[in-house]
């Protein structure tokens, strides 16, 4: 009895690292053009709801992103289809996805075409009917987030970036590290460039740790002004939650379509993250419920 239970135990373990969460839904895996993926099919999916793409960070792997947001989770009590395109090390030798290339802030970039395609590919398969998708990114998988919901606005409905920055603000590698220490082009100039300069219908959620040593605070509020002027959000009301400083926007006809979270205590984490995977900070906010709710449009406090 001891010994099934321990190897009970064992197996339990092994699901976690893998990224499964203690949920009804599959984690199964896939490829692509070349590119591997997971996806996460839930038990009851929601055709109505949108695909969602869930970019990791440098370093980081599909399964360490989908144990540290606790994402499977949230998408099977939403019955969300989640795919966590990977960045392998031959594309770039810290697993980072390559947002600081001008080629990659185009649609037709090898990255981002790729990334919109295995989600394409997932909507056709999982008889998803929303064309549209939400895009979660951290830290280079962030970046990459922006990069898509400006470069396909029509594809993309909702972005949630946790330390990330605005759209072009580098070509290069070492002009990234300039825009990630909040001294590149981080002026909020890019929203003319995002989506072409004209208001795009999706809503944004945008979150950094006050203590990140790796992405600056100062990216947030680049971000804010970015979508801020893309959308036509008026002045944002800000309180508190959990510790944390929120901002809520809302467009014209009074609808919030922009949030930021600035999360004191924190550094480059993912905030209400799964300790057992890297880059999370277990006491902030939930981002990743939080992230999905308002992005599918349901407020609250």
């Amino acid at each position: 009895m001891a010994r099934a239970l321990a190897g009970l135990l064992a197996l339990a373990l092994a699901a976690a690292l893998l990224g499964a969460a203690p949920a009804a839904g599959t984690f199964g895996r896939d490829t692509l053009d070349g590119r591997a993926y997971r996806v996460w099919i839930p038990s009851r999916p929601a055709p109505a709801r949108p695909v969602v793409v869930a970019l990791h960070g440098c370093w980081q792997t599909p399964e360490d992103f989908a144990l540290g947001t606790r994402l499977n989770e949230a998408a099977e009590a939403r019955g969300l289809v989640v795919v966590y395109p990977a960045q392998s090390r031959r594309e770039n030798p810290y697993r980072c996805w390559n947002w600081f290339d001008p080629a990659q802030q185009l649609a037709s970039g090898p990255e981002t075409a790729q990334i919109l395609a295995i989600a394409q590919r997932a909507q056709g398969e999982h008889g998803v009917r929303q064309p549209k998708v939400l895009v979660l990114g951290f830290s280079a998988g962030a970046w990459m987030a922006v990069n898509l919901a400006c470069v396909a606005p029509e594809k993309v409905s909702g972005v949630g970036a946790l330390a990330g920055g605005p759209f072009r603000c580098a070509a290069g590698p070492e002009a990234a590290i300039q825009c990630m220490r909040g001294a590149g082009r981080n002026d909020g100039g890019a929203g003319g460039a995002c989506a072409g300069g004209r208001a795009a219908h999706l809503r944004a959620s945008l979150w950094q740790g006050a203590l990140d040593p790796v992405v600056s605070p100062a990216n947030l509020t680049a971000l804010e002004t970015m979508f801020g002027r893309l959308l036509g959000v008026s002045a944002g009301a800000t309180s508190t939650h959990e510790g944390a400083v929120h901002a809520v926007y809302r467009d014209a006809r009074g609808a919030a379509v922009l949030e930021s979270w600035l999360v004191p205590g924190m550094g480059h984490a993912w905030s209400g993250g799964d300790p057992r995977a890297t880059h999370t900070w277990a006491p902030g906010p939930r981002a990743t419920e939080r992230m999905l709710d308002f992005l599918l449009g349901a407020e609250r406090s």
